[in-house]
C-alpha cells in the first residue's frame, strides 16, 4: 500500500508528538465508528450505588479531617475550556414564549444587569432589550469561556463568575490546598489577573494538548478530512483528552466538577459537608487497598480471600482470580463518584459494563454508547462529582493512561465546510478513560448539583436570593 502520508502530515505530526501509527490508528476507529458499550446492567442501590449510613457519614468526615491534617496533597481539577455559546442559545433569533416571560418578569435576577437598568426597560419590549445586550459583541458574553459570565450577584453589589465561585468553595473546603482550571491558552492571564486580583493564588492552569488532538473522517470519500490548501483537518479530542492534564497533577487526590456546576455562597457548606464524605471515603478506600495490597504480597489464603471480597464491590468477577491477578486488579486508581437520583428521566448514568477482557464493573455511561434496551433502564445520572485517589501503594503517581479503556472511543457527525465528517473523541474523562480504575459509586444529594446549562438557569431564586 502506498504511503498515504505528505511531508506537510509528518510536520503536523511531529508538532503533536505523534508517530504515524497514532494517525494511522485513528483512521480505523474513524472508519469502524464508535461502538456500544457492553452495559450489563444499571447500577442501583445496594449493586453498584452505595447509600451512606448516618454512622458511615460521620467516618469519612473523621478520615477527611485526618486527611487534611497529613501531609498528603489535594487538588481541585475544573475543566473550563468550554465557550457560553449554548448557554444563550435561548435568546437567539425568535425567543419562545417562556423565554419571553422568564426576562420579563425575572430580568432583574440576571447578574449582568443592574436593577435600575432593568427597571428603565419598558414592559413590552423588556425581553427583546434584554437578549440585544446579552447578545451584544461588547462585552461578549456569549463569545467568552463560560466561567468568565457573571452567575451570581450579592445584596452588597459584588457579582461573582464560576472561577471565582470555584476558587471560594474550594478555599473553604481545603484551605491552602492546589486549584487547578484548564482553559483557553487566550485567556489563561485574564482568569489568572481576575483570581489574583481577589486573592487567590494558589491557582494554576493548564490547556488541552495539541499531542491529544484527533484528525476526522470525510464521509463522502472516506478518507480524512482536509482543508482547502490540502492540510489535515485536525480537532480538539473532546474532555477525554483532559486525562493529560490530570495525569501532569501528580496529588494525592483530585476532586473533579465542571466549570459550571456553581453554587452561591449560602449553599457552598451543604456541598462541602458532602464532599468531606466523598473525599473521607477515597481515602479510607485507598487505606484499605494499600492493606489488602501488602497482605496479598506477605501470602496466606485468608488474605487472598479478603481481597476477593473487597473487590467484589469494584467488579462481578473476582473469587477466581490468582494471587498475581488479584495484585493487578487492586493496584489501580481508585475514584468516588457522587450519583444523583434521576426521577425517572432516560439517558446515560452509572452502568455495570463488560470490558473487553471480560469482567464487569460499575463505569459511567453516556446515553449514546447504551445499547437501545438499555436506555432509559438507569435509576440515577452522573452530575460530574468526583474524588480521585491518583497515588499507587508506595506513594507513586499512577500513569493513568495505562487504565483508560481506548476502545471506549466516541464517535460523531458533523458538518463541515459543505462536507458531512465523522469526528472523534476519544474515551470520556469520567468513562473509558477511567474504566479500569476502581469505582465506587455514592448517592448524593439532588440539591448539590447546581448546573447553569441556560442563561434562564441565572434566573432561579436559589442563586438569586
Amino acid at each position: 500500500m502506498d504511503n498515504p502520508w505528505n511531508e506537510g502530515d509528518v510536520r503536523a505530526f511531529d508538532l503533536r508528538q505523534w508517530p504515524v501509527e497514532e494517525a494511522e490508528r485513528q483512521r480505523e476507529q474513524l472508519v469502524q465508528g464508535g461502538i456500544p458499550v457492553d452495559a450489563v446492567a444499571p447500577c442501583i442501590q445496594g449493586d453498584g450505588i452505595f447509600v451512606l449510613t448516618d454512622e458511615d457519614k460521620r467516618r469519612a468526615v473523621k478520615v477527611f479531617a485526618e486527611l487534611l491534617a497529613s501531609n498528603l496533597t489535594l487538588a481541585r481539577f475544573v475543566p473550563a475550556s468550554g465557550a457560553a455559546s449554548r448557554m444563550f442559545a435561548p435568546l437567539r433569533g425568535e425567543m419562545v414564549e417562556d423565554v419571553v416571560r422568564a426576562l420579563a418578569t425575572n430580568g432583574h435576577r440576571l447578574p449582568m444587569f443592574q436593577k435600575e437598568q432593568y427597571d428603565q426597560l419598558s414592559a413590552a419590549d423588556r425581553a427583546t432589550a434584554m437578549a440585544k445586550d446579552l447578545l451584544a459583541p461588547d462585552p461578549g458574553w456569549s463569545s467568552l469561556p463560560k466561567g468568565l459570565v457573571p452567575f451570581h450577584r450579592y445584596p452588597a453589589g459584588d457579582v461573582r463568575t464560576p472561577f471565582e465561585e470555584h476558587a471560594h468553595e474550594w478555599e473553604s473546603l481545603a484551605p491552602g490546598h492546589r486549584l487547578h482550571f484548564t482553559v483557553p491558552s487566550t485567556y489563561r492571564s485574564q482568569i489568572r489577573s481576575l483570581l489574583k486580583e481577589k486573592g487567590f493564588d494558589r491557582v494554576d492552569f493548564s490547556v488541552q494538548s495539541a499531542e491529544t488532538d484527533t484528525v476526522a473522517l470525510d464521509l463522502e470519500s472516506k478518507q480524512l478530512a482536509r482543508d482547502a490548501q490540502g492540510e489535515l483537518l485536525f480537532r480538539p479530542g473532546g474532555h477525554g483528552a483532559l486525562l493529560h492534564n490530570l495525569n501532569e497533577l501528580q496529588t494525592d487526590f483530585v476532586f473533579i466538577r465542571n466549570i459550571d456546576n456553581v453554587v452561591p455562597k449560602h449553599r457552598m457548606a451543604a456541598r462541602n459537608e458532602v464532599q468531606h464524605w466523598m473525599g473521607g471515603e477515597a481515602c479510607r478506600l485507598t487505606n484499605e487497598r494499600n492493606a489488602l495490597i501488602s497482605s496479598v504480597n506477605q501470602g496466606g489464603q485468608e488474605a487472598l480471600d479478603d481481597a476477593a471480597a473487597w473487590l467484589e464491590g469494584f467488579s462481578k468477577d473476582t473469587r477466581t482470580l490468582t494471587r498475581n491477578q488479584l495484585l493487578e486488579a487492586l493496584d489501580r486508581p481508585i475514584r468516588v463518584a457522587g450519583m444523583v437520583p434521576n426521577e425517572g428521566k432516560a439517558g446515560g448514568g452509572p452502568f455495570w459494563i463488560r470490558l473487553k477482557e471480560g469482567n464487569a464493573v460499575p463505569s459511567i455511561v453516556e446515553g449514546a454508547e447504551l445499547k437501545g434496551g438499555m436506555l432509559g433502564q438507569g435509576t440515577h445520572f452522573n452530575p460530574v462529582d468526583i474524588c480521585c485517589s491518583l497515588m499507587d501503594a508506595s506513594g507513586k503517581p499512577y500513569d493513568l493512561n495505562q487504565f483508560a479503556a481506548h476502545d471506549l472511543f466516541f464517535t460523531a457527525t458533523k458538518d463541515w465546510s459543505g462536507s458531512s465528517i465523522r469526528i472523534l473523541e476519544r474515551p470520556g474523562l469520567w468513562n473509558g478513560a477511567m474504566a479500569n480504575w476502581l469505582t465506587r459509586f455514592v448517592e448524593v444529594p439532588a440539591d448539590t448539583f447546581a448546573p447553569v446549562k441556560s442563561v434562564l438557569d441565572l434566573m432561579e431564586e436559589s442563586r438569586w436570593k
